[in-house]
């Protein structure tokens, strides 16, 4: 009868790599042998050959039964079974977080030709285990968007110039447009950080003038220039308070609106979250009132107006005048 292979007996450096080799599976990672060699040469700064490499991966599958080689095309990786990872985080998935994973992994193929390009295969191979599938229809972030898409292609060198002075703090003289009017601006301001939103880059600005933080599209700001640090106190930006009240990004004054949305429409519009402080109130005609603070700014406006038809402005009179201004402009532009 033949005798069993006996289990290796390995030494302390190479206990070391093994080790970490286990911790890097645990994470979720699959790796070929040549992508191994190269993370343990980088790791651990040793000349390894690739061989010796191969051997601790074939010590590991000794140690580790839930350790497994896949094939991909003429590749072959090496990784963790997915019954061996699922406990560390398959249980805590819920479906808007499985949502956001496939969400992320057909993102992330827009920047394969990227400088980080390998890091995001690596990236891609983690997140297969828990959304597996190209089941996100890619093609949709370059479908046309109801506020369209400005092409940044000329303002790499300001857009540099923003994030430099976000990250070392330095002021600057700015001149900029509103975001609705041709109006140009002249501010000593401070970035504090940008987003991305409806088609443009915005970044964020505390401006002691207005004694605020406010948003600028990327394209409206036409020249930055070093300034001298502001010696006043300057709050810190509170980004969930900015973005709590406020439908779109221009400013204006806090009101509070009610809205009542007629039963051909309610169903619609009860069914979902417009504010985190929303009240939502049933009524005996299947008709809904929907009761909220908002920052009454030309986006809240135009998204009034966009209801149309089965929607009745309560309250308050300042946004029912504006309304009917913005139609009656409308209307006199068009007669």
């Amino acid at each position: 009868m033949r005798k069993p292979k006996p289990k290796s007996i390995i030494g302390t450096d190479q206990a070391r790599r093994v080790i970490w080799m286990y911790n890097k599976f645990l994470e979720g990672n699959s790796y070929s042998s040549a992508e191994m060699y190269e993370e343990v040469k980088k790791t651990f700064k040793v000349d390894l050959s690739l061989r010796t490499v191969q051997w601790d991966l074939r010590i590991l599958h000794e140690m580790v039964p839930n350790m497994e080689q896949v094939n991909v095309g003429r590749q072959v990786y090496w990784q963790l079974s997915k019954n061996a990872l699922a406990p560390l985080y398959l249980s805590k998935i819920e479906a808007n977080d499985k949502l956001g994973f496939y969400f992320l992994k057909a993102y992330l193929k827009q920047f394969k030709n990227s400088v980080i390009s390998d890091d995001l295969q690596k990236l891609t191979k983690k997140i297969e285990k828990i959304a597996p599938g190209n089941l996100y229809i890619e093609e949709s972030f370059n479908a046309i968007a109801e506020h369209g898409k400005f092409d940044y292609q000329n303002h790499n060198v300001l857009f540099e110039e923003l994030v430099e002075a976000i990250l070392n703090k330095q002021w600057l003289n700015i001149a900029y447009r509103d975001i609705f009017t041709s109006e140009v601006h002249h501010q000593f301001a401070l970035f504090r950080g940008f987003f991305f939103f409806r088609g443009s880059i915005f970044f964020i600005a505390f401006v002691p003038r207005k004694h605020n933080d406010i948003a600028i599209p990327l394209e409206n700001i036409s020249t930055t220039i070093p300034a001298e640090p502001y010696n006043e106190y300057v709050p810190e930006f509170d980004a969930k308070s900015f973005f709590e009240n406020r439908y779109g990004v221009s400013d204006g004054e806090l009101i509070e609106v009610e809205l009542k949305f007629l039963p051909e429409i309610a169903p619609i519009y009860a069914s979902r979250q417009w504010h985190p402080k929303q009240e939502v109130l049933p009524q005996y005609d299947d008709s809904v009132i929907i009761k909220f603070p908002i920052i009454m700014n030309v986006e809240f406006v135009k998204w009034v107006m966009s209801i149309g038809k089965g929607l009745k402005i309560l309250s308050p009179q300042v946004l029912i005048d504006m309304v009917k201004e913005q139609y009656q402009a409308f209307l006199s532009s068009n007669s």
